[in-house]
């Protein structure tokens, strides 16, 4: 195989998770800091945030649309919650090494049930079907991929306001709760493991505080066996004023292939119609053998948001990496982008990314247009 043909390869398959990540980023919205609320469990059924709505998040979101349809009353608690969404995202990315331009559509269906056992326990799940069509417009016929994917099966048990234990599989908590720098972060210094690991975690919150330490293991969809890793972590932010949390974040990692620590920060901020999403990360990642193999990495994600009106969300987001030690990279990412939430069911989007890579790598330019569609219960 020739260098040209592997590195198209790689551009498709870097493409395809591309789409899959973008499609996957019609979830929970930290940007709700603007109006004061300074953490998930409000909204949310999971105190992670992102999932299911309680009523009273129902209501809100409702309120958030441009046509608004008739809420359910806030104080109405169901035995079962569950929706059904599909999300279809239309890619073309172009790089400065490839001829042509690269396209994939890809419409991802998913399907998410909560029930409650009793008025402190709830089992969820969230599973659903990706589907992916990628080629070159110009020199390259069409492949078609499929996955099915289970992302959430969890057991929870809530005491009481403030308290939540959870157990099984899901995404790690994180400052943000957003599912892009969470990944982009991940593919940089973890890109064979899994991003839904069996895990046991607690959140602990109030009105100025939240905690949420936790341990995991392998989720045995890991790409390759030694990135089946164990570890554990914090997640801890404070409320700093009415719109604003700031907090750190730490996690160890041990696996077959190397060992991981990271430490971070993050804020939510909110002023208004605008605001500021952050997040940075260190990691410390070592290959372990007679001649230890370090890599360190820098890793940050700022989103400048601001709502022209509740329904229509515009963007800006910059996120960078930089490697040193045993990998070196430094790669830059500007994506502005807007949504739109047309109706409870509706929501349609569009980003254009830019990245700039410092190296050999090619810079490239992907175009995002993202149709989200949900049922209502």
């Amino acid at each position: 195989m020739t260098t040209r043909s592997m590195r198209f390869r790689t551009c498709v398959c870097l493409f395809v998770l591309a789409a899959v990540l973008r499609a996957s980023a019609a979830s929970a919205l930290p940007t709700m800091i603007r109006l004061g609320y300074t953490n998930c469990a409000v909204c949310h059924l999971s105190p992670q945030g992102g999932g299911l709505l309680t009523p009273y998040g129902k209501g809100i979101d409702t309120a958030q649309s441009l046509f608004s349809e008739e809420a359910r009353p806030p104080g109405e608690e169901l035995k079962s919650l569950y929706d059904v969404r599909a999300v279809f995202v239309a890619n073309m990315l172009s790089t400065e090494a490839q001829p042509g331009t690269l396209s994939a559509s890809t419409l991802r269906t998913v399907l998410r049930n909560a029930v409650n056992m009793s008025a402190h326990t709830r089992v969820s799940y969230q599973a659903g079907l990706d589907a992916t069509m990628t080629g070159n417009m110009t020199m390259a016929p069409a492949v078609g991929t499929g996955d099915i994917l289970v992302s959430k099966a969890i057991f929870e048990y809530h005491p009481r306001d403030g308290i939540s234990v959870q157990v099984g599989r899901d995404t790690l908590p994180d400052g943000l709760g957003l599912p892009d720098p969470q990944t982009f972060m991940r593919r940089q210094h973890d890109p064979f493991g899994t991003a839904f690991p069996i895990q046991a975690k607690a959140f602990l919150w109030n009105s100025h505080f939240e905690l949420t330490p936790y341990v995991y293991g392998p989720g045995f969809d890991e790409t390759r066996r030694l990135a089946r890793q164990h570890g554990g972590g914090v997640v801890g932010g404070l409320d700093v004023g009415k719109r604003a949390v700031v907090g750190m974040t730490a996690r160890s990692a041990y696996s077959s292939a190397f060992d991981r620590k990271s430490v971070g920060a993050y804020a939510r901020l909110g002023f208004g119609p605008w605001g500021v999403l952050a997040e940075h990360d260190m990691t410390s990642r070592v290959v372990p053998g007679p001649t230890p193999a370090p890599a360190d990495y820098v890793m940050g994600y700022t989103q400048l948001f601001v709502y022209p009106a509740e329904w229509f969300l515009t963007s800006l987001i910059v996120d960078h990496v930089e490697v040193s030690g045993s990998a070196t990279k430094r790669a830059y990412r500007i994506a502005p982008a807007v949504s739109m939430r047309l109706s409870n069911n509706f929501t349609l989007g569009f980003t254009t990314r830019n990245e700039v890579v410092r190296g050999r790598a090619p810079d490239s330019r992907t175009y995002l247009l993202t149709l989200a569609v949900k049922s209502v219960q």
